[in-house]
């Protein structure tokens, strides 16, 4: 049970429009409009979701991520990304980033602690889940402001 429910949090199924849509028709420039009323471009957000996606997967590798020393590091310099192929590339890391996540909450050992440690899989799937969750919301809120939303291959709501 714990998989499907871990598996479903990382999608965004019946909590929040689909993550792995979010992205969806948006072009690298509309990505860096910074919209009034909004602390952040979809772009910043994105580069955000995928700097710590990127660390808690590092994580259940059982590797050892070094932690920012100023959590400003996981944000961009700029709200713009440079180009298009860095958007691209970006958007395609973060996709295979959550195919990653998924995978890994389709494991039997989620509630064994990693590298000796309390911290189980589950946890960190559920750390990623909720970060996730909260800047999906701020996405899909910035892509309203910029008038890119509902993607148009969506309606821009949950299933």
């Amino acid at each position: 049970m714990i998989n499907r429910y871990l598996q479903n949090g990382l999608q965004g199924k019946y909590a929040h429009y689909q993550t792995d849509l979010l992205f969806n028709g948006l072009s690298w420039e509309m990505a860096g409009e910074k919209p009034e009323g909004s602390p952040h471009s979809v772009w910043e957000l994105l580069f955000h979701m995928n700097y710590w996606q990127e660390f808690i997967l590092a994580e259940l590798r059982e590797e050892t991520p070094e932690s920012p020393q100023d959590l400003s590091e996981s944000w961009p310099g700029s709200p713009y990304p440079s180009n298009e192929q860095q958007y691209t590339e970006t958007v395609t890391q973060f996709l295979k980033g959550l195919g990653q996540a998924t995978q890994q909450a389709s494991k039997d050992s989620l509630e064994e602690g990693l590298g000796g440690r309390k911290r189980t899989a589950a946890d960190l799937l559920m750390v990623l889940i909720n970060h996730n969750s909260y800047h999906a919301g701020q996405v899909v809120y910035a892509r309203r402001l910029i008038s890119a939303w509902p993607p148009p291959d969506g309606d821009g709501i949950s299933e």
